[in-house]
């Protein structure tokens, strides 16, 4: 099943106010109108979405806003003021696995995110590599009331799709609420099985509370090998 079999929340519109951003015109920007037919005065302005009403106050535990680059998804994410966005950060001295609550605090959250390597646990944060790192930072920010921005951005498709799996389940499990993720990539979302998604491509809101949006993975082992998890998404290596 897909999120745009779900059930129509609402549509959205655009404000009536734009917002507008200035520059100086120089010989560069004249360069531009005189080799591309583009008439520029110095002032680009572009119409964010509105919040709809439907959306205030409305109970979720996972929220996905997707659409494609320049639609306005980081203009729409300041709508949630009151959320965090990545506000943890680690402490280059331990290593990663030392930043946590408690050991098992530490295993549930980075198993959680598909980072299952011990000898990664065991490195600081600047050692890790950009898709590591970018886990590493979801393990351990992965909280109430946060915003993921780019999400699975850095990763491998594969591995985006596994890791979505096994976030859900852990924010489900942990009975984490108001978590919104966002990217302009859409294949990790019925593995995330959102209960709300906002698809600013299709300017609609889409409400799948109770809706399975299927496509799920095996709970014992993922068909899919990397050189990090080896041939099960299932197995911890040593």
């Amino acid at each position: 099943m897909r999120y745009q079999d779900c059930k129509k929340l609402c549509f959205l519109t655009k404000k009536k106010e734009p917002i507008v951003s200035k520059v100086q015109v120089d010989e560069f920007t004249s360069m531009v109108e005189k080799n591309f037919d583009y008439d520029f005065n110095g002032e680009s302005s572009f119409y964010p979405y509105e919040f709809p009403e439907q959306l205030k106050n409305i109970d979720f535990q996972i929220m996905v806003i997707t659409g494609a680059s320049g639609r306005g998804k980081s203009t729409f994410l300041k709508e949630f003021e009151n959320y965090n966005n990545l506000s943890k950060i680690y402490d280059n001295s331990k290593a990663i696995v030392s930043n946590f609550k408690s050991p098992q605090d530490a295993s549930e959250r980075l198993s959680a995110v598909g980072l299952n390597s011990m000898p990664v646990w065991c490195r600081p944060r600047s050692v890790l590599s950009v898709g590591e790192g970018f886990r590493a930072d979801v393990a351990l920010n992965l909280e109430s009331y946060t915003i993921f921005d780019e999400f699975t951005s850095t990763v491998d498709r594969s591995v985006a799709k596994s890791t979505c799996n096994s976030v859900q389940r852990y924010i489900r499990d942990k009975n984490l609420t108001n978590i919104v993720f966002c990217s302009c990539h859409k294949d990790y979302i019925p593995f995330l099985k959102p209960d709300i998604v906002i698809d600013l491509d299709e300017e609609t809101v889409f409400d799948c509370r109770g809706e399975c949006l299927g496509e799920t993975l095996s709970s014992k082992c993922v068909n899919t090998e990397t050189s990090t998890f080896g041939a099960c998404l299932g197995t911890i290596i040593i």
